[in-house]
C-alpha cells in the first residue's frame, strides 16, 4: 500500500532515537584563570537521515546533491520523489578550515 503525502511528512517529523544525535563543539573559551566554557550543538548524525529517508519513501525514491556557493559554502539539495514529480529543499552552509 502507497502512503498518502500525510503519512509521509508524519513519518519524517518523527524524533530521531537517542543514539542517532551527535553533539560538537561550537565555540569553547576561557572566562576565569582556571575556568573554561563550551557552546555545544546537536545535530543529527548523517546515516540516521539516509536510514530514515530508506524507511519512509525507499532507497530509490530520495536523492542529495551538493554544490559550491559563495566561494566557501555548500549548497546541498535533498529529493524526494513523490508520485512522478521529484520535490527538492535545499539550503546551504559556510566550510570550516
Amino acid at each position: 500500500m502507497e502512503k498518502s503525502a500525510q503519512e509521509i511528512m508524519e513519518d519524517l517529523k518523527k524524533p530521531f532515537a537517542p543514539e542517532d544525535i551527535e553533539w560538537r563543539v561550537q565555540r569553547s573559551m576561557f572566562v576565569g584563570q582556571n575556568e573554561a566554557k563550551a557552546i555545544v550543538c546537536a545535530y543529527v548524525d548523517n546515516r540516521a537521515i539516509q536510514n530514515r529517508l530508506d524507511e519512509v519513501v525507499g532507497p530509490f525514491n530520495w536523492k542529495n546533491e551538493f554544490s559550491e556557493w559563495r566561494q566557501k559554502g555548500v549548497l546541498c539539495g535533498i529529493s524526494i520523489k513523490f508520485d512522478s514529480e521529484w520535490v527538492t529543499k535545499y539550503d546551504a552552509g559556510a566550510l570550516c578550515f
